[in-house]
């Protein structure tokens, strides 16, 4: 039998996700072999429908960063899991991003190469000093990145807080 996992190898945690996919896009063909022959149907789904329905990047960036703000925090606070749970969070993210995004794969793939394992490593180590520096390598190539994709507007301070009840910041 094929696992997820040999088809997306970075769905550790977010196995479900890949799995929905995955079900959206086998569902998709049955539904396109059937639009074919009924397109004057109102309920015909197409795979550009489907395409559009999936999250954009801005969706994706939203969710990267209350982890971004987690991560930091998670170290910060010295919850090394959970810093390392983040980690795994924001990576599978960008995988996702790569996946509903296309367009986005090649600076995608050069931020991954960038910041893992670095980022991963530094939250195993439990050592804040070398956490910080691979965060605040981290918080460049997300900028770089934001760059090279046409929003060097957004820029990420170093976060003031993290809203995770996780960290009880409240």
């Amino acid at each position: 039998m094929l696992k997820i996992t040999a088809i997306f190898p970075k769905y550790r945690s977010s196995k479900s996700l890949g799995l929905s996919i995955l079900g959206l896009l086998f569902t998709s063909m049955s539904f396109s072999a059937h639009a074919a022959e009924a397109s004057d149907t109102p309920h015909a789904t197409t795979m550009e429908q489907l395409a559009k329905v999936m999250p954009g990047a801005s969706v994706i960036m939203l969710q990267m960063g209350e982890r971004y703000k987690n991560l930091y925090w998670a170290g910060k606070l010295g919850k090394w899991e959970f810093a390392a749970y983040q980690t795994e969070e924001m990576e599978d993210l960008i995988h996702t991003l790569k996946i509903t995004r296309p367009a986005r794969a090649e600076t995608a793939d050069e931020f991954l190469k960038a910041v893992y394992p670095m980022i991963s490593e530094a939250a195993a180590s439990r050592d804040w000093p070398r956490f910080e520096k691979a965060f605040d390598e981290l918080r460049g190539q997300c900028m770089s990145c934001h760059a090279k994709n046409d929003h060097s507007f957004v820029t990420l301070p170093i976060p003031k807080s993290a809203n995770s009840p996780v960290l009880n910041m409240k």
